[in-house]
Order: structure tokens, then C-alpha cells, then sequence
């Protein structure tokens, strides 16, 4: 094996060596599907934006095998040596082989590799190596849904089960905090925070809050460049990040690609475009108006949502002056981290979710500062209901940011309930 690559190895394995190394704050309680892959013989692939966390629960699942250390092979694909292998066919295979040759492996064996995207043949790879040694359990991450595009989904197929890492739920956020038994107006204090920074772990973890600022604008850039610049080849920056800058602006309301083309001069197609490649890297999320009928909802308006509010408030705008919309785009994450369809619903009047579960709507879910306004609360309710009536629902939900009662037409019931209720 070659010197650096071995010397890169051992930095990138401490265990071999019975080092010590930081494993960060438990999540693995929070992925009870990652425990229950572990046993099965197809890969698993770790997806989501960068400083996720991703990384981090590697080294928590290699904790968690509590195995003979040398079945463990971790590979960080970000190191500039493995870096410079990526167009070279056989490097990873020749890697892996070398290893299980060298250290005698003949037990079951845990490959690691972070960051799978950086590596041009990683999915021959895997397929050959899967096909050929079923002791071989692959556990790989990757910031771009790009990877499960295309030629995976025939190429992999049936060999890889996948899991999505989101940035901390609230419950991880104060669990970071090391925050318990608390009263009301701690838990709203906290949730200020929670909106204004967000909750990538690292962020969270801060307590410096000009870092974390400084810290929410390196990782939008660091996306920005890495998972849509570089990975798809683009030339005009300057359109690209005047989309995101404008959509990001907007989260929570109705567009057009045909609108935000004219808005900013840019082609209709390109819009289009640039929008799938902010989504495939995780930084964004659209939303449909619900229909039975998929070719409607792709024709009608969208919605946009970020993946942290923290990320939108370093970006585009004082927190402060939209506190309503980060309520709205931190209940939309809540909801989708649950592995739920969305839609919104627009007939006469609008409700902000729709929630979808085995083919049928299942929820409601309005999303308002207050309902103290008289007219705020009339178009709540009366969005609210029409999607209630439209999907034979008995009861609802208006999601507010400190209030709370029960709202009574006939045999509906809407449930008013603060955002610190509903994030427990």
C-alpha cells in the first residue's frame, strides 16, 4: 500500500491503535432505523446537507459495533491524497482488497467511506465488492441526492437501504444544550434561539453568537460551491446565487419558475434547473399544491422551504422582521424530518400543509403568529376548514407562537396550540 495513503488511513482510524477519538454527542437514539441496517448485508447510505452531523455518526456507529477494530475501515473521501484518486477506476476496490489481504480479515467486515460523492466510481465499486464478499458491509455517506438519481437506482438496486440525516430536532437541540425541566418562558427563550441560528449541531454548540453567523454563512457558501457549482459544472455564479438569495427570501410563499424567471432575467428552464440542484443538495425542499393527479401538481404553483432557519436568517433577512415565516418553515421541517409527505392546499382559501400517509390526507396544518387579529383569524379558520371539508377531516391544527384554545364548527374541531407545545 502506498505511504501516504497508509499514513492517511491511520490518521483516519485512531481505533486501530486503541486512540482515543471524539464521537460528539449521541444521535444514534434518534436513528433507530441505522441500528436496525446495521445487521442487514446491503449497504446503507447516509444522506443529507453538509455539518449535518453525518461524519459524526460514523464514528458513533463504530463505537456502537464494540468490534475487533481492525474489521473496522473508515476512508474520509474529503482527504486531499484520496482526493486526487477519484478518477482512477480500481483505487477503491485495490484499497479495500489490500486491507482485508494485509490484516487476515476473514470475519464479517465494516467499511466506512465519508463524502462517497468525491469518488467518480464509487458505485462499480460498491456493486462489485457487494457482489463478490457478502461480508463486506458498506456504510457510506454523501451530501447530494444527486447519488440516488439515475443510474443507482438501476446500477444499486436491491443492494442499499438509505437514511436522510436532518440537523437537530428540537429534543436533540436541547438535549446539545444540555437543557431539562424546563419552565414555559425557557423553553420560548430557547426557541427564539432555535429559530434565529438554527440547528446544525456545530451552531448549536457555539456560544458565541457572532460565530455563529460567521459559521451559517461558511456552510451556505460551502454548499453553494461544492454541491452545486462544482458538482454540476456551472459557469454563471452571479444567476445562481441570485436565485438562491431571492428564493430563500421567500420561503413559505407561492411561486412560479415562469415568475421568478422574469423577476430576475434568467430563462425559465435554467430556474427550473438551478431550483432541482439546490433541492438535490439538500438546501431546500419544494412544495406541491396537493392533487390526485401528479402531473397537476407539478403544473400549479410552488412553495419553498429551507433546511434550517438558521441558514435563511444568516442569509437573506433580519429574523426580527419575519418571525412568522420561520415559524412556518420550521414546522414544515419538522414535519417532512418525519419522513411525511406535504402539500399545501389552495381552493377558495389556503391552508399552509396538507400531511399524506398511505395514499390519503391524514392532517391539516395551519401556521400564524397570533390570532388576535380578527381578520388573521378569519382566513386561518376559513382556510383550515375548506381543507378540512375537501378531505373529510374532523379536527385540525393552528400552529401559533403562543396561544392556545379549541375552536368548535359543529362536529369539527380545531385545535389552537402553541409552536412550544407542538415541538415537545
Amino acid at each position: 500500500m502506498d505511504e501516504l495513503i497508509k499514513r492517511a488511513l491511520e490518521k483516519q482510524n485512531p481505533w486501530w491503535f486503541n486512540k482515543p477519538y471524539n464521537q460528539g454527542i449521541n444521535r444514534l437514539d434518534y436513528y433507530l432505523e441505522i441500528q436496525k441496517y446495521l445487521t442487514a448485508e446491503e449497504a446503507l447510505i447516509i444522506l443529507g446537507a453538509r455539518r449535518t452531523g453525518k461524519s459524526t455518526i460514523l464514528l458513533q456507529i463504530i463505537d456502537f459495533l464494540k468490534i475487533n477494530p481492525k474489521r473496522i475501515l473508515l476512508i474520509n473521501l474529503d482527504e486531499p491524497i484520496f482526493q486526487s484518486k477519484s478518477d482512477d477506476p480500481t483505487f477503491l476496490s485495490d484499497l479495500i482488497e489490500n486491507y482485508i489481504v494485509e490484516n487476515e480479515i476473514k470475519d464479517k467486515f465494516y467499511v466506512f467511506i465519508d463524502e462517497i460523492q468525491n469518488y467518480d466510481y464509487w458505485i462499480q465499486t460498491i456493486k462489485t465488492q457487494y457482489d463478490i464478499n457478502k461480508k463486506i458491509k458498506f456504510i457510506l455517506t454523501g451530501s447530494t441526492a444527486v447519488l440516488l438519481k439515475n443510474v443507482i437506482s438501476t446500477r444499486l438496486s436491491g443492494r442499499y437501504f438509505s437514511i436522510t440525516i436532518s440537523p437537530l430536532s428540537f429534543s436533540e437541540f436541547l438535549k446539545f444544550k444540555n437543557k431539562t425541566n424546563l419552565t414555559i418562558i425557557e423553553k420560548k427563550k430557547l426557541i427564539e434561539k432555535y429559530l434565529q441560528y438554527g440547528s446544525f449541531p456545530r451552531v448549536v454548540l457555539e456560544k458565541e453568537e457572532s460565530l455563529k453567523h460567521d459559521l451559517l454563512k461558511n456552510y451556505f457558501q460551502t454548499i453553494y460551491l461544492k454541491d452545486i457549482i462544482y458538482t454540476h459544472k456551472l459557469r454563471n455564479n452571479k444567476d445562481i446565487f441570485d436565485l438562491l438569495y431571492f428564493i430563500l427570501s421567500n420561503v413559505g410563499r407561492l411561486f412560479s419558475y415562469t415568475n421568478i424567471a422574469k423577476t430576475l432575467g434568467i430563462a425559465t428552464d435554467t430556474v427550473k434547473e438551478y431550483i432541482d440542484y439546490a433541492e438535490s443538495s439538500y438546501l431546500i425542499n419544494t412544495v406541491n399544491k396537493y392533487d390526485p393527479s401528479v402531473k397537476i401538481q407539478i403544473a400549479n404553483l410552488k412553495k419553498i422551504y429551507c433546511i434550517d432557519t438558521g441558514l435563511v436568517n444568516s442569509i437573506s433577512f433580519k429574523f426580527s422582521e419575519n418571525k412568522g415565516m420561520m415559524i412556518e418553515n420550521l414546522v414544515f421541517n419538522n414535519l417532512f424530518s418525519k419522513q411525511k409527505e406535504i402539500f399545501y392546499y389552495k381552493g377558495n382559501n389556503e391552508c399552509d400543509f396538507l400531511v399524506k400517509e398511505n395514499r390519503k390526507i391524514i392532517s391539516a396544518v395551519q401556521v400564524t403568529t397570533s390570532l388576535k387579529d380578527e381578520k388573521v383569524k378569519k382566513r386561518e379558520i376559513a382556510g383550515l376548514l375548506e381543507a378540512m371539508d375537501k378531505y373529510n377531516l374532523q379536527e385540525g391544527l393552528i400552529i401559533t407562537e403562543d396561544e392556545k384554545e379549541i375552536i368548535s364548527f359543529n362536529s369539527k374541531k380545531i385545535k389552537v396550540i402553541p409552536l412550544y407545545e407542538w415541538l415537545e
